[in-house]
């Protein structure tokens, strides 16, 4: 039977995890997070628990388990959550060790950089000056920046690559490129990267230790002449990860059917399902956001057309190289690839999902944004009434991707779309003609009418001398755009999957 429960979801965590796996030591390893559970080590002595809980569950949990040992290995800023260890541990009158991170060295001396002792604080200071902000603090103290004067446009928060965080970021009004999703720890080199790229002046972060970067951060701030704002920890009394293992191994009342018998589910209880609707972009690995990668790094399935699934499996690729090469400490080992199946119509995505037991994310790949014309607009209709709860990411749409290609702008564009369908001539009229001020159309193309067809349309109601620009496998290495009016297009063949994009302008 398993004894030891340690609730992680940090580095420390996963250290503690696999000491426990190497010294076949059986263990309950709670996070609050599937992203949290997948960044664990594969065991037959680990079973992962996926939740959050109060400290009345936690205490129901450790009773019904017959827990003998707590360890707290959570983040030093959980204190909500350190607190609900301690008093469930003391309501069950169990043993707790909490690990600690390593103490950084510091000095008030330190040139450049500032330490307060709160958030609130730190949005004092920023008050005070002028520039960009690194915040690093992650999505739960986001909220106190909010306070500060044109936040919106000063602060670039980067946060965990969850749903969940991002949710609460864009919740917030921090969107875009001010939002960036990614796991740490970062070297050096790409936090100053990230801080050169944002021109900041100012990064804020928390006294993280050595396995949450922080030197890094400093070294890197100071790289880019930057200050720092760093927001203390309180202190706490614990001990290290070393000391916390020694302990466990020396544990008074260990027995060997406590800690180290082999367990007979060696798995993991079962995940809940998520469900999670991509849009991958135009195709290539280049254009897929950074979270849509990453959720399809950590997921069980990926379901979609077969080209699409062809770009995901590419862009593993590409994660890899840059994730799994972040901290020399971690295995350069691939974690295992996600199944896939060839299942993208919505009815056959529900049978799927109807079907499938296993529990974990599956992602479903649709190509551009999901907003954008795309099948995730049907498929989501149908899991809302089946009652199967999803998460929506967006992807580039061909349609911004090749307005950046072209350097136009498309706030005020019109779109119509020509997939599996003829456009109506009136449809396309409304669109086109008595307009007061020339806009962009576009429209997105297939098979069943491509762009030279309709262009000869177009010149036959006289709007040939219109400019236009044809892109065709946007993304690819062999991607085409080219640009003319709609009569040269008129008598041009363009390929079966493109976008037309086309310059109305009122008509003298």
């Amino acid at each position: 039977m398993c004894r030891l429960l340690i609730f992680g979801g940090t580095t420390e965590g996963r250290q503690l995890a696999q000491f426990c796996a190497d010294h076949r030591i059986s263990a309950w390893v709670s996070v609050a997070s599937q992203y949290g559970c997948d960044l664990l080590p594969s065991s037959e002595y680990l079973r992962i628990l996926v939740n959050r809980m109060d400290w009345q569950e936690m205490a129901e949990f450790m009773r019904d388990k017959q827990v003998r040992l707590v360890v707290d290995a959570t983040h030093p800023y959980a204190k909500e959550v350190t607190g609900n260890i301690k008093r469930a541990c003391m309501e069950e009158q169990i043993p707790l060790l909490r690990c600690l991170r390593d103490a950084e060295a510091e000095s008030a001396e330190e040139e450049g950089v500032f330490y307060v002792p709160t958030a609130e604080a730190a949005v004092q200071m920023l008050g005070r000056t002028e520039g960009n902000v690194f915040v690093t603090t992650g999505s739960k103290e986001l909220r106190a920046f909010t306070a500060l004067a044109d936040y919106e446009n000063r602060i670039y928060a980067r946060v965990l690559p969850s749903p969940e965080a991002a949710e609460q970021c864009r919740g917030l009004g921090i969107t875009g490129r001010h939002l960036i999703c990614m796991q740490g720890p970062f070297s050096e080199e790409l936090n100053a990267a990230m801080m050169g790229q944002i021109e900041a002046r100012w990064m804020v972060t928390k006294e993280t230790g050595k396995n949450g970067g922080y030197d890094e951060k400093i070294r890197a701030a100071r790289r880019n002449g930057a200050s720092v704002i760093v927001i203390r920890r309180e202190k706490e009394n614990g001990f290290s990860v070393k000391e916390v293992e020694e302990k466990i191994l020396a544990f008074p009342h260990r027995r060997k059917a406590d800690f180290s018998e082999k367990q007979e589910n060696p798995v993991s209880e079962k995940e809940p399902l998520q469900v999670v609707l991509a849009g991958i972009g135009p195709g290539s690995a280049g254009q897929m956001t950074l979270t849509v990668m990453e959720h399809m790094f950590h997921s069980r399935v990926l379901l979609g057309a077969p080209r699409m699934i062809e770009s995901a499996l590419k862009a593993l690729d590409s994660l890899e190289q840059l994730f799994i090469h972040r901290n020399q400490n971690e295995s350069s080992g691939r974690k295992n690839r996600p199944r896939t199946e060839a299942v993208y119509q919505p009815e056959a995505v529900i049978r799927f999902l109807e079907g499938y037991q296993e529990g974990g994310m599956v992602t479903v790949l649709f190509s551009g944004d999901t907003g954008f014309y795309s099948g995730t607009k049907k498929l989501a209709a149908e899991l809302k009434k089946r009652g199967i709860s999803f998460t929506i990411l967006p992807g580039i749409s061909s349609a911004a991707y090749l307005a950046a290609r072209l350097g136009i702008s498309w706030e005020r564009a019109e779109f119509l779309t020509a997939h599996g369908r003829i456009l109506d001539t009136e449809e396309l009229l409304c669109h086109i003609s008595g307009i007061q001020e020339p806009r962009w159309l576009f429209i997105l193309l297939s098979g069943t009418e491509g762009a030279g067809e309709l262009c000869r349309r177009l010149t036959d109601l006289g709007y040939g001398n219109l400019q236009a620009a044809v892109g065709e496998r946007l993304s690819y290495e062999n991607e085409r755009i080219r640009q003319g009016t709609v009569k040269e297009f008129s008598e041009t063949a363009t390929d079966g999957l493109s976008i037309l994009a086309v310059q109305a302008k009122p008509q003298d």
